[in-house]
């Protein structure tokens, strides 16, 4: 069972980036995962963590496949795998419409822009002769991306989802491996536990790709419109106290995780993560 951790590189100061990726290490997570959100890039970013590391692997989750070319991605990928011990995982998304659109990118149906990137991807001979070969993993959700996943990657990554979906998931990819990013919230008080994950889940609720994915899982729009319910937020949040964090975790296992990237969601960005309670959650 491997353990990530999801860091947010948009919200810790420069110098910090490299401490967090050495503390990771130190913590006993298999894989630090770097987003692409507004800010920092994420193979510079990831450059900056397996340089200021030795035997932690550094993935991207996800590198939007929409502002990028398949060949400076390939290239990329393969430049950190060969520098870096063969340390390096390409996690690649498609983002979303809104996100795309303001960045003057035209949404294509996912499986045609998928297809074409990666047999451009696949396709590309590099002018060096790289030593690494870096697993490829893909952000899905819906039954389509799923099926690509299993067909050309090495697994996929799932976020905000319930342990059936999960369950489901892993069906379909038939023995390729399942990253399940999992929001973390750690506080004795429930209440307080989610007014946390609410306010992170927020974001996602008018999103139409989670609406859909969230109908599609038995949820009703009373559960995301206007902000995340508590039935909502109680099936893809781990939050509450520690035994509880880790019984969901186990139970994510159970359902077809074969890793699980921790997103702690109430440690304050700004500052160092707290990396004990980090440690006290990390699955067996």
């Amino acid at each position: 069972m491997q353990t990530g951790l999801l860091l947010n590189p948009d919200a810790i100061q420069g110098p910090a980036i490299a401490e967090c990726g050495r503390q990771a290490e130190a913590t006993g997570f298999d894989t630090i995962w770097v987003p692409e959100i507004f800010g920092r890039e994420p193979f510079v970013t990831a450059a900056t963590l397996l340089a200021a590391t030795r035997t932690i692997r550094v993935g991207t989750a996800i590198a939007n496949v929409y502002v990028r070319d398949p060949m400076a991605t390939r290239a990329a990928a393969a430049t950190l795998a060969d520098i870096y011990d063969d340390r390096f995982n390409l996690g690649l998304g498609l983002s979303n419409v809104v996100g795309n659109s303001m960045r003057g990118h035209d949404w294509l149906p996912p499986v045609e822009k998928l297809t074409a990137y990666f047999d451009a991807m696949e396709a590309w001979q590099l002018s060096f002769k790289a030593k690494g070969n870096p697993p490829v993993y893909l952000a899905a959700h819906g039954p389509k991306l799923i099926d690509f996943a299993q067909r050309r990657t090495d697994g996929a990554f799932m976020y905000l989802t319930t342990s059936g979906y999960i369950a489901e998931a892993a069906r379909i990819l038939e023995g390729k491996e399942l990253l399940v990013m999992q929001p973390v919230v750690v506080h004795d008080d429930i209440e307080e536990a989610r007014r946390m994950a609410r306010r992170a889940v927020g974001i996602y609720t008018d999103l139409p790709n989670y609406r859909r994915a969230w109908k599609a899982q038995g949820f009703e729009p009373a559960d995301y419109e206007g902000g995340p319910s508590d039935r909502l937020l109680d099936a893809l949040v781990a939050l509450g106290p520690l035994s509880g964090v880790r019984e969901k975790l186990a139970e994510r296992r159970e359902h077809g995780a074969t890793g699980i990237i921790v997103i702690p969601l109430n440690l304050d960005a700004q500052r160092a993560p707290d990396w004990q309670v980090l440690k006290s959650i990390l699955v067996d």
